[in-house]
């Protein structure tokens, strides 16, 4: 019998219409509701008695789309290419150390093709061959590009696989979703930075090319860092908000301003790409991002900073850890003795700084083991680079699940934010310090 494969034209609201027919294929038995298809679990058998057999709605699962089943009888003159481009994100596969290991496909923007998926299926030992024969890879990459499991996936279909106004599109799109992915959860990286291709007829990828990239080393806490459920579901809630800023006009040039934002985001990801023994440059990178949503004004950022993270009340900004629950591995604890707060080491942030960009030798005192979570003692300057990265991406999330993008269009929209929301210029600012301060029972010191 003829099965009719309906679905929801909005994937998001499977079970609401209108629908749209997606295939008709031919099986022995009709389908019951939670029976899986080609396309996705079916969620209704809707009484559509225009066409003989039976009809099912599915909850559609838009990587789907880009294969047709065997069994499929609907003619088509010519297939669209099934295009793919991904960038590998690092997992748990055990589940172990705090880390949820991903299951499944999760779709993140299903009208974009949008996905996280393990892709790992799609390669096999031939599927770089030509480049391994030719272009002299190293074993690490080598490995890097056939090990890869899950990423970050964008699908389209095109007339021809060389449709190059639909890859620079997904470029794009790639290059924001992994921007806003690793704010919620910065990671070690792999040799492999994307992919592209072709899905050919038996369902692997016919590659086209890859992009490099150096795996330069990540602050201390997170080396164990990786991507988990909680982290994918995130990237769905706050990933629509946080691509506003990054939307183009029809020529492809950014619309608005948002440098705040823009700016923030682009050293924030560029520290990372630096090595870490050149500490110097990436704290820079780190140091400018923060002042690019708080201001250059020391005492305003500092300010602003603790009554940030203590929702108005700088005390407790003041005392806010820079680790987060899930930050800290099975088998290791996080107590007084290893903890840090923002309170102990903005200021040291701005000591460092200020020796550094006024030319001054950096003293010893800065490269001194300190207790750390992950039990074995950190150099000062390795946990000032966790506080900085950790206030840049806090920041920036809370920005975006607040929808307060416009608020930071600009400088002078930065700063009316700070006035009005928190009620922080530069004097106001040294006032609330020095009655922190007081308050704490801490002697201020100068951080030059």
């Amino acid at each position: 019998m003829q099965i009719h494969i309906w679905a929801s034209k909005d994937p998001e609201t499977p079970q609401m219409g209108p629908y749209r027919v997606l295939d008709t294929i031919e099986r022995e038995m009709p389908y019951g509701i939670g029976a899986i298809t080609h396309y996705g679990e079916v969620i209704d058998l809707p009484p559509f008695d225009h066409a003989p057999g039976q009809s099912v709605i599915v909850k559609l699962n838009p990587s789907s789309l880009y294969e047709i089943p065997s069994n499929s009888v609907v003619h088509r003159a010519s297939e669209p290419a099934a295009n793919i481009q991904f960038s590998p994100i690092l997992t748990d596969n055990s589940g172990g150390l705090l880390n949820t290991p991903l299951s499944g496909t999760y779709s993140i923007l299903p009208r974009q093709g949008l996905t996280v998926e393990d892709v790992s299926h799609l390669i096999n030992e031939h599927t770089f061959s030509t480049w391994k024969s030719g272009c002299y890879l190293s074993n690490e990459v080598v490995r890097s590009l056939e090990s890869v499991r899950y990423a970050l996936v964008h699908r389209h279909a095109s007339a021809s696989d060389a449709n190059e106004e639909l890859s620079e599109e997904g470029d794009d799109l790639l290059n924001v979703t992994v921007a806003c992915l690793a704010l919620i959860r910065p990671t070690r990286r792999s040799h492999t930075a994307t992919v592209s291709g072709v899905i050919d007829v038996t369902g692997t990828l016919n590659a086209k090319g890859f992009f490099q990239q150096e795996p330069a080393e990540v602050p201390r806490i997170q080396t164990l860092f990786r991507i988990r459920p909680d982290d994918i579901e995130m990237l769905r809630s706050i990933f629509p908000q946080f691509l506003k800023v990054y939307e183009r006009d029809t020529h492809g040039r950014l619309i608005g301003d948002y440098e705040p934002i823009r700016m923030a985001v682009q050293l924030y990801e560029q520290a990372y790409s630096i090595p870490a023994q050149q500490w110097k440059a990436r704290h820079i990178l780190w140091w400018s991002a923060i002042e690019a949503l708080f201001g250059n004004n020391e005492d305003a950022v500092m300010a602003r900073i603790y009554a940030l993270f203590g929702n108005k009340d700088m005390a407790k900004g003041y005392r806010r850890s820079i680790y987060d629950p899930g930050d800290i591995p099975l088998g290791f604890a996080l107590t007084e003795s290893n903890d840090h707060t923002l309170g102990e080491l903005v200021p040291l942030i701005y000591a460092v700084r200020n020796e550094s960009a006024h030319g001054q030798r950096v003293g010893d005192a800065r490269f001194i083991p300190v207790p750390h979570p992950l039990e074995n003692d950190a150099a000062l300057v390795e946990v000032l680079a966790e506080a900085a990265t950790f206030i840049i991406r806090k920041t920036l999330i809370g920005i975006v699940q607040a929808g307060y993008q416009d608020r930071f269009k600009d400088r002078e929209a930065r700063e009316n934010f700070w006035l009005h929301e928190y009620g922080l210029n530069g004097k106001q600012s040294k006032k609330h310090l020095a009655d922190l301060y007081d308050q704490l029972g801490i002697k201020k010191t100068k951080s030059r």
